[in-house]
């Protein structure tokens, strides 16, 4: 597995951004629910009533020659069916207009929540990529290094056990075998579990065996990249969240302002003392039709929208004040990091150019004590200092790589690690 595939694999199995993913669709369905007000309003109702009693009601006696006397008259029906639809249709409201623009910048903010998870993946995932590869490397130099004293170590036992050497001396290289040995088993559990790491954030189950590529150089071209602060992705956020804001002053404005809506409703309606004639007598059922516009204009609310406002007002220039610390300590981190990769990128040269040297040395002392040149204390600091120049080696790898992924991330091109 190559970077690429380690980050494209995790981009699509973090439950950040699954997550991120999933709070964006919900976004979508409020802002459906919300569109929806501004649609036309439909329903039906219906009713049924049986007056066991009918009411009573109490008319002046004047009607029926009884003056000064109140009587009382049973007025209605037994049975009562209505039925009505009713529709009505916003025709203006400013609230409506401002609350779908907010709805959908506040899309855009999930859209930019779930980009900047991605980053943080990427992050992430390549740290954990270059550890584990430098780790590799220093298994692999450790090998190879092993591997001449393992033969060294062989030669030495035999010329112990035909005198030509001291037991101590022959007991001194069976101790640097055995901690090399443990130095090596040490660092390929270290690579297991950051392989287990990588396989748990990729999605790959624990009984699958993965081999990380190790690329033509370590160092990648980012010293000519173009940044520019503000397309970073944190104050792109900072950015819509100030329109957000902004919007929802404007929200508390436009409550203060009129409403318009048109209505209507037809309705039907059959009144009978015969149950049965509900349903068979079709002309007994009476119509109403009826259509109008309302109109609504708050006057006084007690203040409640002014002060609603003024909260929006402070949110707003808190945000504006955020952007701007903001993109101080983002310009400030892009500058750090960059003086950060030059001088890892010369601590790796140098500690590169040790490691040869190292290396030269230990085969010419090796070389002079297989010939009786140089005694065994010799060859064992030569050893020791090889170890040490290729775990400095990887060390300043591995503190470069994390200063170009930290300096990649600062200006916002943390995907240049896929290309």
């Amino acid at each position: 597995m190559d970077l690429k595939k380690c980050v494209s694999m995790a981009l699509e199995n973090d439950q950040r951004i699954k997550i991120a993913v999933m709070e964006l669709q919900k976004a979508k369905y409020q802002r459906n629910e919300l569109a929806g007000n501004g649609l036309p309003q439909v329903k039906a109702t219906g009713d049924f009533q049986d007056y066991l009693k009918l009411p009573t009601q109490l008319i002046p006696g004047e009607i029926f020659g009884m003056p000064g006397q109140l009587i009382p008259v049973q007025f209605g029906t037994n049975y009562n069916m209505t039925g009505s639809i009713q529709v009505s249709q916003l025709v203006y409201s400013h609230t409506y207009i401002t609350s779908i623009q907010l709805a959908k910048k506040l899309l855009e903010i999930g859209n930019l929540n779930i980009e900047k998870n991605k980053q943080e993946v990427i992050s992430d995932i390549s740290q954990m990529y270059y550890m584990a590869l430098l780790t590799q490397l220093q298994l692999k130099f450790l090998n190879e290094t092993y591997g001449k004293i393992d033969s060294m170590t062989t030669v030495i036992n035999i010329q112990r056990d035909n005198g030509f050497l001291k037991k101590v001396d022959a007991d001194r290289m069976n101790v640097t075998r055995t901690n090399m040995q443990t130095d090596i088993s040490n660092l390929k559990l270290m690579l297991d579990q950051q392989h287990n790491l990588l396989k748990y954030f990729t999605g790959l189950e624990r009984n699958d065996s993965i081999v990380l590529s190790e690329p033509d150089k370590y160092d990648a071209e980012i010293t000519s990249i173009s940044h520019n602060a503000d397309n970073h992705i944190d104050l792109l956020m900072l950015d819509r969240q100030k329109q957000a804001a902004k919007l929802q002053m404007q929200m508390a404005v436009s409550e203060g302002l009129p409403n318009l809506a048109f209505f209507g409703s037809f309705s039907k309606n059959n009144q009978q003392n015969d149950f049965s004639r509900l349903f068979n007598d079709k002309k007994s059922w009476l119509g109403t039709s009826i259509i109008g516009l309302s109109f609504n204009l708050p006057i006084f609310s007690g203040l409640q929208k002014y002060y609603k406002m003024k909260q929006y007002k402070i949110q707003y220039d808190e945000l504006a004040l955020a952007r701007s610390y903001t993109k101080k300590y983002i310009e400030t981190g892009i500058e750090n990091s960059m003086k950060k990769v030059l001088q890892t990128r010369a601590s790796v040269q140098n500690q590169q150019n040790n490691v040869k040297l190292a290396t030269d040395v230990f085969d010419v002392v090796t070389d002079q004590y297989n010939k009786g040149v140089v005694p065994l204390t010799d060859l064992l600091n030569a050893e020791t200092s090889l170890i040490s120049s290729q775990s400095s080696y990887v060390q300043s790898l591995i503190q470069m790589k994390l200063a170009e992924i930290e300096y990649l991330k600062s200006t916002g091109n943390l995907s240049n690690l896929l290309k």
